[in-house]
């Protein structure tokens, strides 16, 4: 079944204050594709995540364990406890698919699945409020740090433990790197399942390991549907067309832009449900880019929300960004405006218009107003916002982010402002 395709819209992007050559740039591209798919077996590379799309026994093992988990009902709720790249792309997917109102939903409309909250923060007050209101004997306790001592993952651990006492392990599953790190050897020590990142694969780019997946999977998606749209997505990433090979038409739209002098690089869709997903999308461009005073800065906005806030500083205010829309062609579950111009005429312009067709009218308006004046933007659009989909989105993000990276000359795997605050951070401690 042709399930369409996403698409790429340049039209005004080009020819906007820009000085592109998309044709001149096209061998540096290939060189850096064929570069990555060579080295991704190579572990100092970290470019061990374009193995995920094709990493089938991960995606059986997390299947049958969720199938396991879910047929067992001894659980009604999962918790998980990361931050960064540990939790950022399990709430792009979830929130994205399941709407942030998911765990509002009936057991029937969740048709079993489980329920979900994030600890991402060591703030007292959210992390006291979440362990109050749960039933934590029905909580599933999912442990995410690839380096397993993370400070922000362990400190919340140890307050759950406390609360819940000896069972704590019990109810645990550890998302971690296999052979080293704290969660490793509690694991074998407490005898806690466990599943493993792969050590070349980066927390950032870690949305398709059992980071995103199993909570994913924990809570009603389907993963073989994520898996099948990242083949796809990683199939057009090799395409030596730039005219068809998205992520490299994302990487070169904003070095392009960069170079002229637009360092702000603004990413918005228009839906709410996206909102987590822009938040993952700025930690990976940031912590991918910002390096020896290079890279442009992530910007986050929603439509068409901050089309009453953002978009004025967008339209009037210094023209240093790109925008880069998302929008979803087809709405799940749209509603039609009923028609009550009986009782006042003004309410006929509304009337028998599907609310989705209106929020994507309102995202074709402001494109229209940003290039009239000259202010770049670009549309990536989607058929519908579905596992497939999403996940070949942002896929296609992860490799735009890549290849920008090669493009200014830095390595986008690394992070050694985030190592020197976590340093002083340990030091302060002891």
């Amino acid at each position: 079944m042709d399930k369409g395709k996403i698409k790429i819209d340049l039209s005004n992007y080009l020819n906007n204050d820009i000085k592109t050559d998309f044709a001149g740039y096209q061998p540096k591209i290939l060189e850096a594709i064929n570069k990555l798919y060579n080295s991704k077996d190579q572990m100092e590379a970290m470019t061990g995540w374009l193995n995920l799309p094709h990493d089938k026994k991960m995606y059986k093992n997390i299947a049958e364990t969720s199938k396991k988990t879910l047929d067992e009902k001894k659980y009604e709720h999962l918790l998980v406890i990361g931050i960064g790249g540990s939790s950022l792309g399990a709430q792009a997917l979830l929130e994205g698919l399941n709407t942030p109102l998911w765990s509002r939903l009936s057991k029937g409309k969740r048709k079993g699945a489980l329920t979900i909250d994030f600890i991402d923060n060591l703030d007292p007050q959210i992390i006291r409020t979440v362990l109050s209101r749960l039933k934590l004997n029905k909580t599933l306790f999912l442990i995410i740090s690839k380096g397993g001592g993370t400070l922000e993952t362990i400190v919340p651990m140890l307050i759950a433990k406390e609360w819940i006492e000896e069972d704590f392990y019990k109810q645990c599953i550890f998302v971690t790197t296999e052979g080293k790190g704290l969660l490793y050897k509690l694991g074998n020590e407490k005898n806690i399942p466990m599943f493993y990142i792969p050590e070349n694969v980066g927390g950032r780019y870690s949305v398709f390991s059992p980071v995103g997946l199993l909570p994913a999977s924990l809570c009603g998606l389907d993963i073989l549907e994520i898996q099948k749209g990242i083949e796809d997505a990683d199939n057009l990433c090799r395409e030596v067309n730039l005219k068809t090979n998205i992520a490299a038409i994302i990487a070169l739209s904003a070095y392009f832009s960069y170079a002229s002098g637009k360092n702000i690089f603004v990413l918005m869709p228009y839906s709410t449900c996206l909102k987590r997903f822009v938040d993952w999308f700025v930690q990976l461009w940031a912590e991918s880019l910002g390096k020896n005073t290079k890279g442009s800065t992530p910007l986050s906005a929603i439509g068409a929300t901050d089309q009453h806030s953002q978009i004025q500083m967008f339209n009037e205010g210094p023209n240093d960004k790109l925008i880069c829309f998302l929008k979803i062609n087809k709405h799940k579950r749209d509603l039609v405006v009923p028609d009550f111009s009986f009782e006042s005429e003004e309410l006929k312009l509304y009337a028998n218009h599907k609310v989705g067709k209106i929020l994507n009218l309102e995202l074709d308006a402001t494109r229209k107003a940003l290039g009239e004046r000259k202010r770049p933007n670009i549309l990536i659009t989607m058929p519908e916002l579905n596992e497939y989909f999403l996940s070949q989105v942002m896929y296609h993000l992860e490799f735009a982010t890549v290849l920008m990276g090669n493009l200014l000359g830095i390595n986008p795997f690394d992070q050694p402002g985030v190592e020197l605050a976590k340093k002083y951070t340990k030091e302060a401690l002891s």
